[in-house]
């Protein structure tokens, strides 16, 4: 397990992205109920606000599969299986 310290700080990583995404759009939601802090004054659309909320969770999602996928394979590439391992080894 050559990758266990990248692997457990990647984790950890997702989960705090995953946390701060689920307040940053919590926090969008519940502040379309807010009544006008000034009536004269216009309000964003409440569906612009949750699409910038949601699509840069998207891009950081699709991100950190790509990253998980480099980490994984370099995981399977760093432990080679089969015979071709076996007659390296052997030299």
């Amino acid at each position: 397990m050559p990758h266990l310290p990248a692997t457990i700080l990647f984790w950890i990583s997702v989960a705090c992205c995953l946390v701060a995404q689920v307040l940053i759009v919590r926090s969008v939601l519940s502040a379309r109920g807010l009544p006008a802090v000034r009536p004269d004054l216009p309000r964003a659309r409440g569906s612009v606000e949750v699409m910038w909320a949601v699509v840069p969770g998207v891009a950081l999602a699709l991100i950190l599969f790509f990253t998980w996928r480099a980490i994984d394979g370099d995981r399977h590439a760093a432990a080679p299986d089969g015979p071709a391992a076996a007659a390296v080894v052997e030299r």
